[in-house]
């Protein structure tokens, strides 16, 4: 080793006092001093000059084989920024002999020193099974920063983090959510396995885990392993085996239409969030089953179509309306009802005066509520007294919301039919429209009703009564 031209109290002198070109020369300097040279440089790392404490860690990164065990040990030094400094020497140098210090620093005080070592963690590299857990086991810690420091630790090392992370996640970990997320962005290349185990997993939560995590790697060969699942017995897996699918994208729709038409896959309400979330191509499909041989294909095409709320469905539907299949007739009302179109209101009149089933007619008026004019309402509300009860009560319904003299009178001639809850729904009608013609009337229920129907009237009686006090002012 060449002997440096000053003494080491010098080139300390000169790192202090000197200018750049002295200060440049001072750290070549010092690491011609050997091993007695490594505590002064350690002293550096907490220098208030950015300038020096980078000098520093690059003098003692020149002197690893000695530096190496002293900046170990100040990895425990009192000051965060010399345990900070000490943990990037150590990365940069790639120290294997460093790793297990540095994971006692991933629960560090210091933010930065958190960081610090994680990276130089990665820098070094993790790749023997027991750190890798000790790592695994931080997302289990209290600190929400440690979570994260650990998270990014697993995320940028990679392969060897994958077979022990794994098995945390089949394990039922309390913080699966996070496993997840880790192994989507580790494991793209483990879809055949993951996918082979999809078929052999009968541990519901276990099961659980594993479509989550292969809907997060939205592999399109993952579709036809995953469909099967939409119908199984548990809940929570269709419910997970739903969100895979929309992750996976609209490439999911075409498959799992077939699948529907062929029979091996029933349509459920629990399929409603993808056809939403992917309405695009879910649309064009459930309109085509509208002509489906299978009517209860044809049915839940309808219901889903009034639940995306497409325009799209309109026409469609209101074609519907004509079919021989009093179903299918009844989910195609109930599907216009979701919108408020001009273009459904001559249909859905001409299909409540035609047909001659209460469910239809029922679904008909509820579909029309949000849309007639006061002069098309009146039209139907005619028809109230040769009307079914249960048609009744939805006409009496739709007459609230179209205040006329005609209304507030059908309204009080429902308080007279013998059924408590034509009585009630007249009495909420009455409540919102009713004028002073009907107090008389609705004190008369208060008295000679039973009291779940008397107290409806008592408080239609004071909405009336505040609403003509107000007329008044």
């Amino acid at each position: 080793m060449t002997q440096p031209s000053n003494t080491l109290e010098q080139i300390i002198e000169n790192i202090h006092a000197g200018d750049d070109s002295t200060r440049n020369k001072a750290f070549e300097d010092i690491i011609e001093c050997g091993s007695e040279a490594i505590v002064p440089l350690i002293s550096l790392l907490d220098h208030p000059d950015e300038q020096i404490r980078d000098s520093a860690v690059w003098a003692l990164c020149q002197m690893n084989n000695v530096a190496g065990p002293i900046l170990i040990q100040e990895l425990s030094n009192k000051n965060p920024l010399i345990r900070e400094s000490a943990s990037f020497c150590l990365g940069i140098c790639k120290n294997t002999n460093a790793s297990q210090a540095l994971l006692l620093l991933l629960k560090d005080e210091n933010e930065k020193v958190r960081e610090t070592a994680a990276w130089s963690l990665v820098k070094i590299g993790v790749d023997d099974e027991n750190t890798v857990k000790q790592i695994i086991a931080c997302l289990d810690d209290e600190s929400i920063l440690v979570k994260e420091t650990a998270q990014w630790i697993l995320e940028h090392i990679g392969e060897s983090a994958f077979e022990p992370l794994f098995q945390k996640l089949m394990e039922s970990s309390s913080d699966n959510e996070r496993i997840i997320n880790i192994l989507s962005r580790i494991s793209p290349d483990k879809i055949d396995a993951l996918l082979q185990l999809l078929e052999t997993t009968q541990d519901i939560q276990k099961l659980s885990y594993l479509i989550q995590l292969i809907g997060q790697l939205r592999d399109p060969q993952s579709i036809e392993c995953l469909l099967p699942f939409l119908n199984h017995n548990s809940r929570h897996i269709i419910t997970h085996t739903v969100e895979a699918l929309i992750n996976i994208g609209e490439l999911t729709i075409e498959p799992l239409f077939e699948k529907l038409e062929q029979g091996s896959i029933s349509p459920t309400n629990e399929m409603m969030p993808l056809f939403i979330r992917h309405k695009s191509a879910s649309v064009p499909q459930l309109i085509a089953m509208l002509q489906s041989s299978n009517n209860s294909l044809r049915i839940f095409a309808a219901r889903a179509l009034g639940v995306i709320e497409d325009r799209r469905a309109i026409e469609p539907c209101i074609t519907g309306l004509k079919d021989s299949n009093i179903y299918f007739v009844e989910a195609c009302a109930r599907a216009l009802s979701a919108f408020t179109n001009k273009l459904i209101i001559k249909p859905l009149t001409d299909c409540i005066m035609d047909s001659n089933y209460p469910i239809v007619k029922s679904n008909a008026i509820d579909a029309l509520a949000g849309v007639l004019d006061s002069k098309a309402a009146l039209q139907l509300l005619q028809n109230f007294t040769e009307a079914s009860l249960t048609v009744k009560k939805r006409l009496l319904q739709l007459a609230s919301y179209y205040p006329s003299p005609e209304a507030e009178e059908l309204l009080q001639q429902a308080l007279l039919i013998d059924d408590d809850e034509c009585k009630m729904i007249a009495l909420q009608g009455l409540r919102k429209i009713g004028t002073e013609k009907s107090i008389e009337c609705v004190r008369d229920a208060i008295i000679k009703e039973n009291p779940y129907i008397s107290d409806e009237a008592r408080s239609a009686l004071k909405e009336i009564i505040e609403r003509k006090q107000r007329e008044v002012k």
